[in-house]
């Protein structure tokens, strides 16, 4: 009986072989094989999954990737603080030495030392935009944060090129981009809520192909489609016909590139002219619609805001954005700005 026991619980033990997964920015994939025949295949639960991530293993080792620790000859050669003015300008123009890993902490350390010694913590920069890496304790840029922070400061930048203009703009308009970043409507209540969806700029699949945490499912294409399925309308206003595909029928309104503000004033003219706009919303919930409307009519520099004016700068028919205006005003819509 207690050889019989056993014999159960090993077979519990051993059952079916478990999956193997990383990830990464571009989502979860599944590890198979072993060696020199590793290769990765998609989450099975992923609808969309991205194909940019099945390739990882391809730059890992790839002829090209900097395998170890590898400083300049001349740098290592004068020793860390010592390197003489002649030996800068050899940047780009000599080989780098490959050396260990305590060589290379070490030498990291030294001038560390070096720098806040003679200096302080202000010369220190830190930044890495850390991308592929899922989660955060992973994230390159949080550990590199981590570490200078435990020795006293650093200077570090602010923003980024992707959402550097967002996060200035933004927090005058609706909220700051951490904000809108963090309460994004979700598909399941846009398909059940939303009549008309209007997206400047489209929402193009492969925008949506990463995300910082790690993208267990691309859930992008799948929400279109539920939507599509459930009738609501797309307008699609953007110089690129297809990159807003639910599977079904999109109005495109092409607009010349570069244009989109010319418009949305256009739109925002019209319902301000016809009394279409909300007075007591923006009375109650917003600030400096004072300023705005005079410049919507033209008052701050003689020229209104109208749809002949921005149809002669966007190439889209005033008679157009006039009734696109009169459609956002009379349905329960989702304006997108991809």
């Amino acid at each position: 009986m207690r050889r019989t026991d056993e014999r159960h619980t090993a077979d519990r033990l051993e059952g079916p072989p478990k999956q193997r997964l990383t990830a990464a920015h571009w989502g979860v994939y599944e590890a198979v094989g072993e060696g020199a025949s590793l290769s990765l295949r998609a989450f099975a639960r992923d609808p969309h999954p991205s194909p940019i991530g099945l390739h990882m293993l391809e730059a890992a080792q790839g002829p090209l990737r900097v395998r170890r620790p590898a400083v300049r000859r001349s740098w290592l050669k004068a020793g860390r603080g010592d390197v003489a003015q002649a030996a800068r300008g050899l940047r780009g123009q000599e080989p780098f030495v490959e050396v260990d890993w305590d060589t290379a902490l070490d030498l990291v350390a030294g001038e560390i030392g070096r720098i806040r010694g003679a200096q302080g913590n202000a010369p220190l920069f830190a930044g890495s935009y850390g991308w592929s890496s899922a989660g955060r304790f992973h994230h390159a840029q949080s550990q590199v944060h981590r570490f200078f922070n435990a020795l006293g400061g650093y200077v570090r930048h602010a923003d980024s090129y992707s959402l550097g203009a967002a996060r200035v703009l933004m927090p005058h308009i609706v909220a700051s981009m951490d904000e809108l970043m963090a309460i994004h409507t979700s598909w399941d209540v846009m398909a059940a809520h939303t009549r008309l969806f209007v997206s400047f700029g489209g929402v193009p699949a492969k925008n949506a192909q990463v995300s910082s945490g790690g993208a267990t499912e691309h859930a992008v294409p799948g929400g279109l489609r539920r939507m599509a399925a459930a009738g609501v309308r797309f307008i699609n206003i953007s110089p690129v016909r297809d990159n807003l595909d639910t599977g079904g029928e999109v109005e495109w309104i092409p607009v010349r590139p570069n244009t989109d503000a010319a418009l949305l004033l256009a739109l925002a003219h019209t319902l301000l002219a016809q009394g279409l706009h909300d007075s007591a919303f923006l009375a109650s919930h917003c600030v400096g619609f004072d300023r705005v409307a005079p410049y919507l009519r033209g008052e701050a520099d003689g020229q209104p805001k109208d749809a002949a004016w921005a149809s002669d700068i966007t190439g889209v028919p005033a008679a157009r954005i006039v009734s696109l205006a009169r459609e956002l005003a009379g349905t329960r819509s989702m304006l997108n700005m991809a």
